[in-house]
């Protein structure tokens, strides 16, 4: 679906990302990641900490219960990258077993780099997720999982989106590895969420889907253009696409934004003011355990006079009468919840790439 005079270059992107997902697939393969970090060092761990800064925190943040199922009966934390550099206060008995994930795909950044030097020297076994094998935090590395991303012609939201996908796919795909080392997931069930991740992205990365979602937001465009700011809602791994969407916000619109999980929002979100003129994106997916109480919360949103906007893969009777409502369908059998979530964040993103007052970014919108 394409209207006339104007196309969006953040669907557009999405188009590729079948081919790029299908590539990915096929590089993050048992026998790649065994070559990264040999299957041997990986048994001997009994604590993971994981860690990035950004896209790739959320990236920690969304797969965290998934892969603390998969690191089966071994603590697993998803933490800030100034806590791992600066002040968590790492195990002194066995520190090997401790094994550090730093997520970043440049590579570059001071506190990722400074991150993986303090595990280090902590005695910690490391592992550097990276598109940049030669840069300084996977030089301080003991280990490299090398994720490759082609380079963007010209800069693009749904480049950076690719990015985030990269990083939380080889997350998980890594947590699925070490799974079947610990014996919490079979070759079968692993081998079909891999099968499941690329047909979601075939079934949802598509010009009928994705023309649905470039038409329902520009409509809603036509309401919020003139609102103050946005309010990202979510709970659980929900939280992550709530985390992701407020970044891109900040980052594509420099748009004053809000972030709150569906707990704390009722405590302390409910009381802010001008109300009216605050959209709110609550992240609201049936499989999240946190789902009955976002459900509350969006009830709580419409009780103090906003305009939500709720992205679910649940039907429309599963929320409170006046709630707006996006519903990405999630197809049987698919059951991935954290990788159903990086395309979801975009259905409310979508919208902001027609604000009159931020048509000087040049790379979002199209004409």
């Amino acid at each position: 679906m394409k209207v006339i005079g104007r196309d969006n270059q953040v669907k557009n992107g999405f188009l590729h990302f079948p081919a790029f997902l299908q590539a990915l697939l096929g590089e993050l393969t048992d026998e790649a990641i065994a070559k990264a970090i040999p299957d041997e060092k990986i048994k001997k761990i009994k604590r993971v900490i994981i860690t990035g800064n950004g896209d790739s925190y959320a990236a920690c943040l969304a797969t965290k219960e998934f892969n603390s199922r998969m690191f089966h009966n071994l603590e697993y934390q998803a933490l800030r990258c100034i806590d791992v550099s600066r002040h968590h206060v790492f195990p002194t008995q066995d520190p090997e077993a401790t094994l550090v994930i730093v997520i970043s795909v440049s590579g570059g950044g001071a506190r990722v780099t400074e991150a993986m030097r303090r595990a280090a020297l902590k005695g910690c076994t490391t592992l550097a997720v990276t598109g940049n094998p030669d840069s300084p935090m996977a030089k301080e590395a003991e280990h490299i999982l090398t994720i490759r991303i082609p380079a963007a012609e010209a800069f693009s939201p749904a480049y950076q989106a690719r990015t985030y996908v990269a990083a939380l796919c080889t997350t998980l795909l890594f947590g699925m590895h070490a799974g079947k080392l610990f014996g919490s997931i079979t070759e079968e069930a692993a081998e079909l969420m891999r099968r499941e991740i690329l047909e979601y992205s075939r079934a949802v990365c598509c010009e009928e889907v994705l023309g649905r979602i470039d038409q329902q937001m520009y409509e809603l465009a036509q309401t919020w253009q003139t609102y103050i700011g946005f309010d990202f809602v979510g709970g659980g791994t929900d939280f992550a696409t709530a985390y992701f969407g407020t970044a891109k916000f900040f980052e594509l619109c420099g748009s004053l934004n809000c972030l709150n999980d569906s707990e704390d929002w009722c405590h302390i979100d409910y009381f802010q003011t001008d109300r009216d003129k605050i959209g709110t994106a609550v992240a609201a997916f049936g499989n999240c355990a946190s789902f009955s109480r976002t459900v509350e919360t969006v009830g709580a949103l419409l009780k103090s006079g906003r305009d939500v906007l709720v992205v679910s893969d649940r039907s429309r009777e599963a929320f409170p009468e006046g709630a707006g409502l996006f519903r990405v369908a999630v197809p049987t059998p698919f059951r991935i919840q954290p990788d159903t979530e990086f395309l979801s964040v975009f259905s409310p993103g979508n919208f902001i790439s027609f604000k009159p007052d931020f048509g000087n970014f040049g790379g979002f919108g199209g004409g």
